[in-house]
């Protein structure tokens, strides 16, 4: 049976359908592909389009890496790509992918196999290359693992941090400025309040690659506000305080696996802590989270 028809390609195209118009000679091209993508799949090599979930030697995880090419024993591969575009060799009849993104480079072609996944594909519709020329289409492509090195850490199970360690010139400098990728993320004024930060989410320090900075491996964060009766009615949790719109309010935190999950109340309801500071619980009690 055929995956798409005239109207299923039309929903999920619906700019293009808009400029150019979804036809028929569309979805013929478009279930070819699919047909050949899925049929050229195996279980025992690696084929082009599929999908690599790749940590490399630093531990940063790419859950949809893309295999553009596999030439002379290695797979060519775009750790964050763009939805790629699939067309047929005329000459050799077989698939070939060209797509934007970054970071690209080879690793070995033996990976482990994980499974199938459904994956964006594009081709250029019935008017060619074009402004809003290209049909998006999805297909069922095999997954692999591959992890570069032995890292301690992986960005799949952790949070990463850089810390930037500076000299205070006035009190209320920050000393310590923390980034996730490349993305301001939070600051601490004292050794107090960084710690406390660190233990609240079972930080790691790892040597930076500068002077006065620190890599730095914690839990994966997540936070969430949720409505006042929720957040009363959490159980299993540990009650803790956070900097939050300016203001030190009472959290609670729920810690599961390598996951750690901060509940406060949407803001008409915030409960305000006077005196405290920001993770003081967390370090007060630092033996409970051993």
């Amino acid at each position: 049976m055929e995956k798409y028809t005239l109207q299923s390609l039309k929903e999920i195209n619906v700019s293009y359908d808009f400029k150019h118009s979804v036809t028929q000679s569309d979805v013929d091209k478009v279930n070819k592909m699919v047909e050949m993508i899925e049929k050229s799949r195996n279980k025992e090599s690696v084929q082009v389009g599929d999908i690599v979930e790749f940590t490399n030697k630093y531990g940063d995880y790419y859950r949809h890496a893309h295999v553009e090419s596999n030439k002379d024993m290695k797979l060519y591969i775009c750790e964050k790509p763009y939805v790629p575009f699939i067309e047929v060799r005329r000459d050799t009849d077989t698939l070939y992918t060209s797509t934007s993104g970054g970071a690209w480079r080879y690793i070995p072609e033996n990976l482990q196999y994980v499974g199938t996944k459904e994956k964006a594909f594009v081709v250029w519709g019935h008017r060619g290359p074009c402004g809003n020329g290209a049909v998006t289409f999805f297909a069922n492509v095999n997954v692999w693992e591959y992890t570069e090195g032995t890292p301690t850490f992986s960005t799949k199970n952790y949070d990463k941090f850089h810390v930037s360690i500076r000299e205070k010139s006035y009190p209320n400098d920050y000393k310590y400025i923390i980034t996730k990728g490349g993305t301001s993320h939070t600051a601490f004024q004292t050794d107090e309040e960084y710690q406390a930060w660190l233990k609240t989410y079972h930080g790691v320090e790892e040597e930076g690659n500068w002077p006065n900075t620190k890599f730095v491996w914690t839990y994966k964060q997540e936070s969430k506000c949720i409505p006042l009766e929720d957040y009363l009615n959490l159980n299993d949790a540990m009650i803790d305080s956070e900097l939050c719109n300016g203001s030190i309010q009472e959290c609670k935190r729920v810690y599961e696996g390598t996951s750690v999950k901060t509940f406060l109340p949407h803001q008409n309801g915030i409960i305000k802590l006077t005196g405290g500071k920001q993770y003081m619980q967390a370090y007060k009690n630092l033996s409970k989270l051993d």
